[in-house]
């Protein structure tokens, strides 16, 4: 196939098109990323450059396989795990009955190590618990309802937490984990697209929202975290990554001292 010749219009839109749908801003310097991406979607509906360009036009699913696509995906278990310890802890003390259930939404789950880190924490605390985890990404959704890993993806885990939460693969899984039915009981995996869906009705304890504004522009990183306040009960959490930050950001959180990327409504 002949090397792509994006020229600064078609840029232009698709880079449109891209921001439109899911909120990622992509600069001058993704274009080599933009366009090896092109190549990959174009390979797979058999089409080239201008077929490709016009079926994605006039295509919506085909624009949600672009996107999922794009999107760039890197996580592992108990990544910058502060935050969640804190909350897990906030939640252990200050359970008011045995009945109470949490309601945690993983809003940018990517392959789920994120949801099952924190189930994990959940479990080990004693409490009950609900995840919602979505990602604008079906693939990422696949392999996060899957369950299966690589092995040095869990690096950070705790050796007792490895041996009760994961079972040890063996034949063609050799090398893998796989999640225990244990902890996948209490994750529902779904699409959600933070820029266009509306949030769940029901408030939830925490919203983790992490590693994902990155991507965004600061009047997308306003509106999202601005819709995620709407989500969240009174005293809730609210957890962004450690890259990233809500000043310059008209919100009306608090942050929690001396814990990172942490905050209260």
């Amino acid at each position: 196939m002949n090397e792509i010749v994006l020229s600064k219009n078609q840029f232009l839109e698709l880079k449109h098109l891209v921001y439109q749908t899911s909120g990622i801003n992509l600069h001058e310097g993704k274009k080599e990323l933009l366009k090896s991406k092109l190549a990959k979607r174009m390979r797979l509906t058999k089409k080239n450059f201008d077929q490709y360009l016009a079926y994605l036009a006039s295509n919506d699913q085909e624009v949600v396989e672009f996107i999922d696509t794009v999107t760039t995906n890197h996580s592992y278990f108990f990544r910058e795990n502060k935050s969640i310890a804190y909350m897990v802890q906030h939640f252990k003390g200050s359970v008011p009955n045995k009945n109470q259930v949490f309601k945690i939404w993983c809003a940018a789950c990517s392959t789920g190590d994120e949801p099952y880190s924190i189930a994990i924490q959940l479990l080990e605390a004693g409490l009950d618990f609900s995840i919602l985890a979505t990602d604008i990404s079906h693939s990422v959704l696949a392999t996060a309802a899957r369950g299966i890993y690589r092995i040095d993806k869990t690096r950070n885990v705790p050796k007792t937490l490895l041996h009760r939460y994961f079972q040890q693969g063996t034949g063609k899984y050799q090398g893998h984990v796989k999640i225990k039915k244990q902890v996948q009981t209490h994750i529902s995996f779904q699409r959600f697209n933070l820029i266009t869906d509306t949030p769940p009705d029901q408030g939830v304890d925490a919203v983790v929202c992490r590693n994902v504004m990155i991507y965004f522009d600061m009047p997308t990183s306003e509106k999202v975290v601005n819709k995620l306040y709407g989500a969240v009960v009174p005293r809730g959490f609210f957890a962004i990554g450690n890259a990233e930050s809500l000043m310059n950001l008209t919100h009306k959180f608090s942050s929690i001292p001396g814990v990172p990327s942490l905050y209260v409504k």
